[in-house]
């Protein structure tokens, strides 16, 4: 008994910084061994639950970043579309003015419009159907709104499969992967990041799969692979958010 009790004072000891986050009272010299004992296990006890406790927060706290962050990147991607429709109206309206006679072929697909686009580089914006864009909100709200994650992981694949030239198709590739993250379904999520980082090279997603490709292979213990795509992110995309995330998790490998 002597020695069980020295041993878990000692530990007591060495775990004394912890213990400032869970109700611990000081264990005193007075009272019997078995007194003392039990009052170091109910430390001890207490101290765990605060870690789970924590541990809780933590969680719901870093879902909730998740999905404000999707929101803003959502809100970003339309906008963007916005922002291209309207230059590509504006570049129309020029062209017809410039060239009076030519005024509708600059507002077809295949005149002046379209081939001041390709040499900025910038493909013609392809607004959403109807159709698409209630399935792709559908999907997204069940997220942002509902909180239904399970029936959101089936409309982002749904969505997929009916759209496969949609121009949110990335988008839903990086959200179905970030379900299936949260529910550790490692393998399945990491498919489709790596759909995202391989044919979707313009995708505002990229970044964040890279970043998301490198937790997946932390989580599962492939420390060397994780550092790569950390170091992909700080390579291709430095300076942003997702960069200052690969740092911090390359600081704790």
């Amino acid at each position: 008994m002597k020695c069980k009790l020295a041993a878990i004072s000692m530990a007591a000891v060495l775990s004394t910084s912890g213990w400032a986050q869970a109700p611990v009272s000081s264990v005193g010299s007075s009272g019997s061994v078995n007194d003392r004992l039990a009052e170091l296990e109910r430390a001890f006890s207490a101290r765990s639950q605060a870690q789970i406790d924590q541990q809780r927060q933590l969680n719901a706290m870093q879902q909730e970043v998740s999905e404000l962050r999707g929101l803003l990147e959502e809100q970003s991607y339309r906008l963007e579309q916005v922002i291209e429709r309207q230059r590509a109206l504006l570049m129309a309206q020029q062209d017809a003015a410039e060239t009076p006679g030519q005024s509708a072929s600059a507002a077809t697909p295949s005149g002046g419009a379209q081939e001041s686009r390709a040499r900025q580089g910038k493909a013609p914006a392809t607004p959403a159907s109807g159709d698409e864009q209630a399935a792709y909100d559908n999907a997204v709200n069940l997220v942002l709104q509902d909180k239904d994650y399970d029936a959101a992981i089936p409309a982002f694949a749904r969505f997929i499969t009916q759209y496969p030239q949609s121009g949110y198709v990335p988008n839903a590739h990086y959200w179905l992967g970030q379900l299936l993250f949260t529910q550790k379904r490692f393998d399945q999520a990491k498919a489709q990041f790596t759909r995202v980082v391989e044919a979707y090279q313009d995708s505002n997603k990229r970044a964040d799969s890279l970043l998301k490709l490198g937790m997946i292979a932390k989580e599962q213990g492939d420390k060397e692979q994780a550092r790569q795509y950390f170091d992909r992110v700080l390579q291709e995309y430095a300076d942003t958010g997702a960069a200052r995330l690969a740092q911090e998790n390359l600081n704790g490998l």
